[in-house]
């Protein structure tokens, strides 16, 4: 099991979902809590993506000359940047990073904020879109040369010069709440999402077990006690298409 922590680059606060001792989110405060994450031995931090967030690809920048081993999960939206950019963006920072990029893939979203975004999809094009993405951003990454005339995204002769450190790409994640099938297989599903707990099978008890702070060793006991059925299907490196 790999233990992820999280920063808030919306705000943080002493209690959930009140303002109540809230405190606005700088450098010098990320910075406390990456090297408290890098020296406590977490595997890697998730950095969210949205409008009511700090940008997660230059937030994840600025922390890495403060952390040794840390990783960062950054969350990429597929349908609202182009994959060879997104790729290119990938392989510099995994490279400069010295192989510490995790990418959580988010196909879902607020359909008024992925509107305002440009993104006017419907729910199950979203996940059509990611997989086009993927393809083209996992074989760039892999040293191919990628051609597709998809439904959504076309590219020609997509390359990319400058290859990362992580082989053949820089591992991916996902959790999503329910989809149309399954287009992929990620590296590792999150396994905070409910989503993402239906399609492994795991309990039904976890996704009622809520996200409140009394309901989080609750969630890690679950987590926990599916690692032995569900972890072997997950090892798999990269996403790889089925079908």
């Amino acid at each position: 099991m790999q233990i992820f922590w999280f920063f808030p680059t919306h705000g943080d606060g002493r209690y959930l979902g009140s303002p109540e001792g809230a405190r606005t989110v700088d450098l010098d405060y990320l910075t406390q809590i990456a090297r408290a994450a890098d020296s406590l031995g977490f595997d890697g931090a998730l950095i969210p993506t949205g409008r009511s967030c700090e940008d997660p690809w230059v937030t994840a920048a600025t922390l890495i000359p403060a952390t040794r081993k840390l990783k960062f999960l950054v969350a990429v939206r597929p349908g609202i940047m182009s994959p060879t950019v997104a790729a290119r963006m990938a392989s510099s920072f995994d490279r400069l990073s010295q192989g510490r990029l995790l990418v959580n893939v988010v196909a879902g979203g607020d359909p008024v904020e992925l509107a305002g975004d440009g993104s006017w999809l419907s729910h199950d094009e979203r996940y059509e879109a990611a997989s086009e993405f993927l393809h083209i951003w996992k074989g760039v990454l892999a040293g191919d040369k990628v051609n597709l005339d998809g439904k959504h995204i076309k590219v020609n002769d997509a390359q990319l010069l400058y290859p990362p450190v992580s082989k053949p790409y820089p591992p991916l994640y996902f959790g999503a709440r329910p989809m149309p099938r399954m287009i992929w297989r990620p590296s590792m599903w999150m396994s905070t999402s409910a989503g993402a707990s239906r399609q492994r099978k795991w309990p039904r008890r976890l996704p009622m077990c809520g996200r409140g702070p009394q309901n989080w060793a609750a969630r890690c006991a679950l987590a926990s006690a599916c690692t032995s059925s569900c972890a072997k299907p997950m090892r798999k490196p990269g996403l790889q298409p089925t079908g």
